[in-house]
């Protein structure tokens, strides 16, 4: 029962009695007198009697079981293998898919308004998307630079790089003294610090080096599925026909709708999520930079990510707030707080209003396929399980829809 009130949930008009037209029907009705799919259909009279238990029905059945197994496997062995070539370049592949469809409305607009064609205008967006990833990337790397070197030439002239400890952290408790004590030698003798502790201090840099291998191959990865992008925009007409011919050969009418929730998900989730925590960094970065906090380029970089894989900012904010207001005067730590704490609540009231826009699929099901797929999957999980979610949520709502319209038509009396 399942499985069939799963098929007409894909299949609107299967029970909708049909023209025999694929090959293995037809071959089936030559020795059948009903269609194994639809016990409606009357018999078709004695001229066409069925054959299956004769010698030559067997003979052909077998054939073309046969026919169709090589035929699969042929096909598997196709798949299989083109899988196995796109491994390499998968998550590039799928960046810049999830990147075409989230900028397509941008780039309509910019072909329509500007009357560029479609390679140019693809161009042009590709060019503006490399340049909004790559500079602040940029910007990030040389603050970054800048603020180890200016602490390396403070050291080097026996400075004090870490500032003193208050007095208040003496009243903490269970810990204070401790604290205090280890935060007051590496304030005198931070070189005595480093020496004492150089095993744990080069593992905390390998660490860090690694992360930023990482970060340095994944933005390459992002620019090389920018540049992948733009030339799926500039084919965007001929890729979409191609996709909706495919969806409607799956799945028929409710193909199509299927494909079109995938692509309002993906830019909502792009707009909900990537756009709010941009702008939502920018905002803190541009509070920590007027407030003179240190290390604000790599702090934006590390609220950036947490705001995206939805884990939030406020873990890296807070610990700030705490330290303007230990260092700076009270009225600019007020005036900071007062700044930071609302845009630490932005992203809590504008993300379910851009991410829910439009869509028929539930609030709940779009986060739930946010945060599990960000979970299971990474960034990339960030996009492809709300698509996954709103797709299963729509086809089920399909599916308990389909079997109370046959409820309700048995329920009723036949005239």
């Amino acid at each position: 029962m399942f499985r069939g009130g799963l098929v007409r949930a894909l299949y609107p008009s299967f029970d909708v009695v049909f023209e025999v037209k694929s090959p293995a029907t037809a071959v089936l009705r030559q020795y059948t007198d009903v269609l194994p799919c639809d016990n409606r259909l009357a018999p078709t009279g004695a001229a066409e009697t069925a054959m299956i238990d004769t010698e030559k029905g067997r003979a052909e059945i077998t054939r073309f079981t046969i026919d169709v197994a090589i035929r699969l496997g042929l096909i598997a062995t196709v798949i299989y293998v083109s899988l196995l070539l796109l491994q390499p370049v998968a998550a590039l592949i799928l960046w810049a898919v999830i990147l075409s469809v989230a900028v397509y409305p941008v780039f309509n607009l910019v072909r329509r308004r500007l009357h560029l064609r479609d390679g140019i205008a693809a161009a042009v967006l590709s060019l503006l998307l490399l340049v909004l990833l790559l500079a602040p990337v940029v910007i990030l790397a040389a603050s970054a630079i800048e603020s180890l070197d200016a602490y390396g030439r403070l050291l080097l002239r026996g400075g004090h790089v870490v500032p003193p400890p208050p007095e208040s952290v003496k009243d903490w408790p269970m810990v204070g003294a401790r604290v205090y004590d280890f935060w007051l030698n590496a304030t005198n003798d931070v070189r005595a610090l480093v020496t004492a502790h150089v095993g744990q201090l080069a593992s905390v840099g390998r660490w860090m080096g690694g992360i930023a291998a990482g970060v340095f191959l994944g933005v390459l990865q992002f620019a090389g599925a920018i540049v992948v992008a733009g030339v799926l925009l500039a084919y965007s007409d001929e890729l979409a026909g191609t996709l909706r011919a495919l969806a409607a050969r799956v799945a028929e009418t409710r193909g199509r709708h299927f494909l079109e929730i995938a692509g309002s998900t993906i830019r909502n989730v792009s707009q909900g999520v990537i756009g709010i925590a941009l702008l939502q960094s920018v905002l803190l970065a541009i509070g920590m930079l007027v407030a003179g906090v240190p290390f604000a380029g790599p702090i934006t970089f590390v609220c950036l990510v947490l705001a995206i894989v939805q884990v939030g900012p406020n873990i890296v904010m807070i610990p700030v707030i705490i330290w303007t207001w230990m260092y700076l005067p009270v009225l600019h730590a007020g005036l900071f707080t007062v700044y930071t704490v609302p845009l630490l609540l932005l992203d809590n009231v504008l993300r379910p209003i851009l991410m829910a826009r439009g869509l028929p699929t539930p609030m709940a099901v779009i986060v739930a396929g946010v945060i599990c797929g960000t979970l299971a999957g990474g960034l990339i999980g960030l996009f492809v399980g709300p698509v996954v979610l709103s797709v299963f949520y729509d086809l089920l709502v399909a599916w308990i829809a389909s079997g109370s319209r046959k409820d309700d038509e048995a329920s009723q009396p036949s005239p």
